[in-house]
């Protein structure tokens, strides 16, 4: 009998720590594609164009990129707090059925570089997205066959108190990211990132062995420590030392094709600061802002603040841009991926400071001439914005686990005020009827 209890025992806590490693991956994997929901359609775009499903319109891959955000967020968040167990349990079990040999296939086949299963935030390798998911499915195999064995944080009276905060949650997580520009920025321009360092790089290291031999025996010498004229002399080869390093943002080029010339080096070699206008694509950029573009223009010119605009576009089209938004700033030609990488708004704006991000603002979010003319430092980066109050992980964590913990505490009082109500009453069965939770 002590036998089985413990068994009992056991398997309650392998569920259990299955269910939370099940929750964190999925909740950590949908809240990375939630901040960024134009990278999760890029990827998607990928996944169109490598299986032939082109006839998906980019509107149709931003729904199903928000969409699949969503619901592994909420699956993880779900079996986090133990509320509709046996769906979930099954829901997240068929997931990774699916996922699974849908890996397999792309780890073999290679359609894509990698699967984006944690948007920007962490590159995995089709082999090991395929690994990681074997062993998802195993866990999702363990939480399904155990799930009446959950430990639940709230009862069945409150479970509605947590859909609907999460709901809410992940609907204005996904809605200001797409509004504005990400929340939480994994990207190499995010803000606080120095870009000459990120563009820096090293080679391989490598040390030269000889190797010699006497009386039949071969042993390997460095090239400072050669043997005495008894031994004679057999090969030599190099031997790596140390791993030289990519640069992280080996693409970045902006190039002015009037005069040949690549002006990166020279943005980025201004100690001060200077601003970048982002324009992916001038056909599809929106233009009901660009008179902040321009008063920020007109404002930079009279500061002596270098001010570049950088397209994908053709001359015709920017030449068509210029007539629709009055624009007379430079603009010159850098590669699509880079721009959207750059900042998720078309256009967008890029604020660099001897080299560092200090700022990034899509063409709505740019502060007002007249706000930076009352800044001390007189630049947008120091003045407040609704982008800034609620940019970074740390103010979104304490949104969502801050309400979660008041959501398991009143579920504890209420649940403690009905057994005393009870208790005075004399009707234990009856309270017991009343809170049986079955999730």
């Amino acid at each position: 009998m002590g036998l089985q209890i413990k068994r009992g025992i056991l398997y309650t806590l392998l569920t259990n720590i299955s269910r939370f490693v099940l929750a964190l991956v999925l909740m950590v994997s949908g809240f990375v594609k939630a901040v960024d929901p134009m990278g999760a359609m890029y990827k998607l775009q990928e996944y169109a164009s490598a299986f032939s499903a082109d006839i998906l319109s980019d509107d149709w891959l931003l729904f199903f990129a928000i969409l699949q955000a969503a619901l592994e967020f909420l699956a993880g968040l779900f079996l986090l707090m133990g509320v509709y167990r046996k769906p979930m349990a099954a829901f997240v079990l068929l997931m990774f059925m699916f996922f699974t040999p849908f890996t397999l296939y792309i780890a073999i086949a290679g359609p894509v570089d990698d699967c984006g299963c944690f948007g920007e935030a962490v590159t995995l390798t089709n082999t090991e997205t395929f690994l990681k998911n074997l062993f998802l499915l195993l866990l999702a195999v363990v939480v399904f066959l155990g799930r009446r064995r959950f430990v639940c944080h709230v009862s069945s009276r409150s479970r509605w108190m947590v859909v609907i905060f999460a709901i809410f949650y992940i609907a204005v997580l996904e809605g200001v990211s797409l509004s504005h520009l990400p929340v939480v920025d994994f990207r190499p321009y995010a803000v606080g990132n120095d870009l000459r360092a990120m563009l820096q790089s090293s080679y391989d290291t490598y040390d030269v062995v000889m190797v010699y031999e006497k009386d039949g025996e071969r042993r390997e010498f460095a090239s400072d420590e050669l043997p005495d004229s008894s031994w004679m002399f057999v090969e030599s080869r190099s031997v790596l030392v140390s791993k030289g390093e990519k640069p992280m943002i080996g693409d970045f080029s902006i190039v002015d094709w009037d005069n040949d010339y690549d002006i990166a080096g020279d943005v980025l070699a201004d100690s001060g600061y200077v601003c970048i206008l982002a324009i992916e694509n001038v056909d599809e950029a929106s233009v009901s802002r660009v008179d902040k573009v321009n008063d920020l223009y007109d404002y930079c010119l009279e500061n002596s603040v270098p001010f570049y605009a950088a397209t994908s576009s053709d001359e015709d089209e920017i030449a068509l841009w210029r007539m629709r938004t009055g624009a007379e700033y430079p603009i010159y030609w850098a590669d699509a991926a880079l721009l959207r990488t750059m900042v998720r708004a078309n256009p967008g704006l890029v604020l660099l400071k001897d080299g560092v991000v200090v700022g990034k603002w899509g063409a709505s979010d740019i502060p007002d001439v007249e706000l930076m003319y009352a800044s001390p430092t007189r630049m947008p980066d120091e003045v407040p914005t609704f982008t800034s109050s609620v940019r970074g992980w740390r103010f979104w964590m304490l949104f969502l686990f801050a309400p979660l913990a008041f959501i398991v505490l009143v579920d504890f009082v209420s649940g403690r005020g009905g057994k005393t109500a009870l208790k005075a009453e004399d009707k234990p069965a009856e309270h017991d009827k009343n809170v049986k939770d079955d999730n």
